[in-house]
């Protein structure tokens, strides 16, 4: 089976291409935008192709992918990234005349990536959600009882960091414009604003096939990056009961299709879940659920092949994961005074450092110097 991916440059994409390039019938290819794209460098990428980042130009990158595609014979496209999986389900059905894709409908796709509407289906099905306002403009918020501290953020995915903590008025319309003048290439509304939920951050994930579950995952953060906002670098097996049923709930409603990820906060003063975001994608930390024994990019290959998918009732539960090259050392030099439990779940952890496949992992560390200088100049400037 050939198997085309993209997003190279992704470390979850590193993950996929590693377990499914150790299956003998599965030959991997690799689509990016960059040429020291990590998945380039791993022994299990066999192919590699080299087109426009969508984030330039979708219109582009779609001609080059559907090129690839008439030119070679893959079994199935796998898009990994925010952008990618836009234009994938955006494009469907001209997609699926060349090779299987395995994606949700654009409905319920457009449902998933807005805050706002995901806001609105928790309310819909008694589910909790933090409270929120959406002015209509800046002098708007002039006439809102805000409860401070809160975060403002992008009404909708744009595939990047888009959230800021705001902890007075006093900086409020500051901090609205910067955000505004800031993501106005995405053509998104004015940003969302949202009461400041405290508690750890619980994730629902799951694999669908026209709106039958046939599989999930649970797990809670440890650790994340960036600190407070980002994704987890280190991470907990975990099975929740309430965790599953509201989960399925929202996934049952939108009648999905593929894989997906939901982020929940459990409120600290409450112990309700509030809705944070549905990711319509494959996540950061996927190789947790892999190690684990739910292994997603699998259940596609097994979707293809017309293989029933079992669940795995008992996955590893209480497994950590440390994700360390993007993850816990970016942690890290954010947040010196972790390192003690960094270098603690060292020893207890399963990671993302592969000695069979190493190169990866080394670009990565060569990587994370540049990025940090990156950030730092950022916040200088």
């Amino acid at each position: 089976m050939r198997v085309l991916i993209l997003d190279a440059s992704y470390e979850n994409t590193l993950a996929i291409v590693r377990h499914l390039g150790k299956i003998k019938s599965v030959e991997i290819s690799v689509v990016g935008h960059y040429r020291l794209s990590i998945s380039f460098f791993s022994r299990f990428c066999k192919r590699k192709f080299i087109i426009e980042n969508p984030n330039n130009n979708e219109g582009l990158f779609l001609e080059q992918l559907l090129n690839i595609l008439k030119n070679e014979q893959y079994d199935l496209l796998i898009p990994v990234g925010y952008k990618t999986n836009k234009i994938c389900v955006r494009n469907q059905d001209e997609i699926k005349k060349l090779t299987r894709l395995i994606v949700p409908s654009i409905d319920s796709f457009n449902i998933a990536i807005n805050k706002v509407e995901c806001c609105k289906l928790a309310e819909k099905l008694g589910l909790g959600f933090p409270i929120s306002w959406q002015p209509k403009s800046i002098a708007d918020i002039n006439d809102i009882p805000i409860n401070f501290p809160i975060v403002i953020k992008s009404p909708q995915e744009i595939g990047k960091s888009a959230v800021k903590f705001v902890r007075s008025s006093d900086n409020l319309k500051k901090e609205l414009t910067k955000m505004i003048n800031l993501y106005k290439s995405e053509n998104i509304q004015l940003p969302l604003m949202q009461e400041l939920i405290v508690g750890t951050v619980y994730c629902f994930s799951a694999y669908y096939e026209n709106g039958v579950c046939k599989s999930y995952f649970m797990h809670k953060r440890i650790r994340e990056f960036p600190i407070n906002v980002g994704s987890s670098v280190c991470a907990e097996s975990i099975y929740e009961e309430e965790l599953l049923v509201i989960g399925k709930k929202l996934l049952d409603y939108l009648n999905w299709n593929g894989v997906a990820i939901i982020e929940f906060k459990k409120d600290e003063r409450d112990g309700i879940y509030k809705l944070i975001e549905i990711n319509p994608k494959f996540w950061s930390g996927i190789e947790l659920a892999i190690v684990s024994g739910v292994n997603f990019p699998y259940f596609l290959i097994q979707n293809i092949k017309g293989e029933e998918i079992i669940h795995n009732n008992k996955y590893k539960m209480n497994l950590r994961f440390q994700r360390i090259p993007y993850g816990e050392l970016n942690h890290f030099f954010s947040k010196p005074l972790t390192f003690i439990h960094i270098i603690r779940d060292l020893f207890r952890s399963k990671n993302d450092i592969w000695f069979s496949d190493i190169m990866p992992n080394l670009l990565q560390i060569f990587i994370v110097p540049f990025h940090l200088f990156k950030r730092i100049m950022g916040k200088s400037s």
